[in-house]
């Protein structure tokens, strides 16, 4: 069997270091071949800083890209680009600050079996640094999928940052990831794999198939909570086009945009707490972003400075 991990990276030597390492804990059986795609997007090919001492390091081949164009999609479909040439059985995609758990394989295959499942993913557990303060609040929770008791269940769609799948999906339907969420920094994922599961293939959510990331200190600030909630608010009503057609799309979104505004006003008569306040923000954004996407689509971009 031939499994490819992807990797994204722009600016996180150290962090993709300890991804790579963790990578080589894992408990690989003696059949499996194991190729890891790092795709670099700097200008100025930073990866090439720390290359020789992840080949060094490293138990698996590693091939190396360069994506100047500033973007996340852009990086991703690099990659999609090179598993043509390669075509594995598998791929799994990573972000370069994760770290895997070392039975992440080996769950990952039994769910794929078990289950009749195409797409496997799982939970991101996040690693807390004892040198934070207990004063400050990691907003990420607020975007992560939020599950019941159980350990497995089917879900449309899952994140980029755990993902086991069947490359024929791929393959078979040509698919890339959208390049006008490019400039969003985010969705473009969800997107993609909304697609998949509307394609007809199976994704399941496993909580025994996980990765951990450390907490990046900029998602602790109010202003991050701010503007990843009206972001999401604004690419929420085209990735609803997308999937629905675009008559549909626009009502589906305007019917979601109330439904946050609703969200927002229940926090505010019977939760008035620390936590209900950050809520009220999260889902008050949420309602203004899908209230005016359709409108400054076009027009905004989160990734211009």
């Amino acid at each position: 069997m031939k499994l490819t991990i992807c990797i994204c990276t722009f600016n996180r030597n150290k962090s993709l270091e300890k991804c790579i390492e963790s990578i080589n804990k894992i408990k690989i059986k003696k059949q499996i071949k194991i190729n890891i795609i790092i795709v670099d997007n700097t200008k100025d090919n930073n990866l090439l800083k720390i290359k020789k001492k992840l080949i060094k390091n490293s138990k698996n081949k590693i091939i190396f890209l360069n994506e100047k164009k500033r973007g996340i999609v852009f990086a991703r479909n690099k990659y999609l680009t090179k598993l043509k040439i390669i075509n594995p059985d598998y791929i799994c995609l990573f972000d370069d600050d994760c770290i895997v758990d070392k039975n992440w394989l080996n769950c990952s295959l039994k769910t794929i079996k078990s289950n009749n499942a195409d797409v496997v993913t799982g939970p991101q557990t996040y690693l807390y640094n004892n040198n934070l303060s207990k004063k400050f609040i990691n907003y990420s929770y607020l975007f992560e999928k939020k599950y019941g008791n159980d350990k497995i269940y089917s879900i449309k769609w899952a994140a980029s940052n755990n993902i086991f799948m069947k490359y024929e999906i791929i393959k078979k339907n040509k698919l890339f990831f959208d390049k006008k969420l490019n400039k969003f920094g985010v969705g473009e994922d969800q997107l993609f794999f909304l697609n998949i599961n509307n394609i007809g293939y199976k994704i399941i959510w496993n909580k025994n198939v996980k990765v951990y990331e450390k907490i990046h200190t900029h998602r602790l600030n109010l202003k991050w909570l701010i503007k990843r909630s009206f972001r999401l608010g604004v690419l929420g009503h085209y990735i609803d086009t997308k999937i629905y057609g675009k008559f549909l799309g626009y009502n589906i979104n305007y019917i979601k945009s109330f439904f946050y505004l609703l969200k927002a006003i229940i926090h505010i008569i019977l939760l008035p707490n620390k936590t209900s306040r950050i809520n009220i923000i999260n889902f008050f954004l949420r309602f203004i972003g899908r209230l005016c996407g359709p409108f400054i689509f076009n027009k905004i971009n989160f990734l211009k400075k």
